[in-house]
């Protein structure tokens, strides 16, 4: 808010100054002291608690320099607050989606349903939990229908999956 209305002493000022005719001064010392008492209403203005005492005290002040806020500020837009967004229930279930989320999981534990491979010997797994993983490395990782694997963050936001008993692990990437 202190933001908007230094953004509106500093467009218009120039207008309200010639309203209360600090620009007519000749004497540099009267004209300062014109602009001090002019910064000195709006700093009364902006001291207002109550928003409406706010609006009505910058609503007096342009009545009396004879002038109306441009159109141009008037119309400009008030930044809104943001929303604060529902946590998620399942954790789980975000896992491995790039957006950033607030609340997150170091890993998931789950068995695979399903196997497909495309023609690079890459695979795609789908979990119990209904996610698809694929695979993207170019290395060997054999894994399963009916295997048990963990999926696990590794360093600079990619993911690592291991099967059970296995040793050894492969780079994935959650598809949706």
């Amino acid at each position: 808010m202190r933001a908007t209305l230094l953004l509106l002493t500093l467009i218009s000022g120039g207008a309200y100054a010639a309203g209360f005719g600090c620009t007519d001064q000749s004497d540099q010392r009267a004209r300062l002291a014109c602009y001090d008492q002019l910064a000195e209403a709006i700093a009364q203005c902006a001291g207002q608690q109550d928003q409406l005492d706010r609006l009505l005290c910058y609503d007096e002040f342009s009545k009396a320099a004879g002038h109306t806020v441009p159109a141009a500020v008037a119309a400009a837009p008030v930044a809104a607050v943001p929303a604060v967004a529902a946590p998620q229930a399942d954790p789980e279930a975000e896992f491995g989606v790039t957006t950033p989320k607030a609340e997150t999981i170091d890993a998931i534990t789950s068995a695979v349903t399903k196997v497909t491979t495309n023609p690079y010997g890459q695979w795609t797994l789908t979990l119990e939990n209904g996610q698809r993983w694929r695979q993207t490395e170019s290395r060997r990782y054999k894994v399963k229908s009916g295997d048990t694997v963990t999926i696990e963050r590794a360093s600079l936001g990619s993911f690592l999956l291991s099967a059970e008993g296995r040793n050894g692990s492969t780079r994935v990437k959650r598809l949706d």
